[in-house]
């Protein structure tokens, strides 16, 4: 199924205003971009509000659009699979909608500590208001979040006519910072998924971002279990499980042997010398 044109039939482009909430972050020069496209578009910057005016440049921007063949939308459903904007809808105007949002750009973790979230990430979206918690709607009638991994568009609705008001600061609940802690998690093994799909096509096997999940997270959790922790040393783990790749078994044995022994070298130091390793002995096997 492709995310461009599986776009839900029943969403109230008729009824209600839409609005597309983009990322500034990920989209370089994002207003740029869509005053290229849509020269009269009208946008409200997220952070245009203390204390974030200097970020003003990355910051998320909320899009009202009419119909959906306004080309900033046809742009958005074409990028729709890497997931850097959310569909809304709602009956209020868009700086009522802006307001709300404000109160959720930072909010707290269960202990207090202040934390900043991505709202336009799709999936931090999805987390959200697939919470349950009614409060997190306020004016928004639905969100519509795009799931590159399934491959489809995943619908919310707040159950009451009338939200709960959204106080602030907002204090996330064990079970939402669960689910955010898991949205990280996630974007890592689709990065990691793009890493592979770049230099390793081959090796890489399976049609969709689903299909190919399962190896994902086999090397996740394989590289949690050495000791390593962060996304680039989860990249140098797959690629020298990708080098290591029609080894012969006694050097394969000989590479995998250096990422358990201790020595004097971290986890880190160790896959990367082993994938170091590996990357010479596939070097040498393509040679005529």
């Amino acid at each position: 199924m492709n995310l461009s044109t599986s776009l839900p039939d029943d969403l109230p482009w008729n009824k209600q205003q839409a609005f597309l909430l983009l990322d500034g972050t990920t989209v370089t020069e994002l207003p740029e971009r869509l005053k290229a496209l849509s020269p009269g578009t009208s946008t409200v910057a997220l952070y245009d509000c203390p204390p974030f005016n200097a970020l003003r440049d990355i910051s998320p921007l909320l899009v009202p659009i009419q119909i959906p063949d306004e080309p900033i939308f046809q742009f958005y459903l074409q990028h729709a699979h890497e997931e850097w904007g959310v569909l809304l809808f709602s009956h209020k105007a868009v700086h009522d909608v802006a307001a709300h949002l404000r109160k959720l750009l930072t909010v707290e973790l269960p202990e207090g500590l202040p934390v900043v979230l991505r709202l336009a990430d799709a999936a931090v979206a999805q987390a959200l208001f697939g919470s349950g918690d009614q409060r997190l709607f306020g004016p928004v009638s639905c969100v519509v979040t795009p799931d590159n991994v399934n491959a489809l568009w995943q619908p919310h609705q707040p159950q009451l006519r009338e939200c709960p008001e959204l106080l602030t600061p907002y204090r996330l609940s064990p079970q939402l910072n669960a689910a955010l802690d898991n949205v990280d998690r996630r974007r890592a093994l689709l990065e990691l998924d793009a890493h592979l799909l770049t230099y390793f096509p081959e090796r890489h096997d399976g049609e969709t971002v689903a299909e190919r999940w399962p190896i994902l997270e086999k090397l996740a959790t394989e590289a949690k279990g050495l000791g390593l922790s962060s996304q680039s040393e989860l990249l140098y783990y797959a690629n020298l499980q990708a080098w290591l790749d029609g080894t012969a078994p006694e050097q394969r044995r000989s590479i995998t042997q250096l990422i358990h022994t201790p020595f004097l070298q971290t986890p880190a130091e160790r896959v990367a010398l082993a994938a170091d390793r590996a990357c010479l002995a596939a070097m040498h096997r393509s040679r005529p």
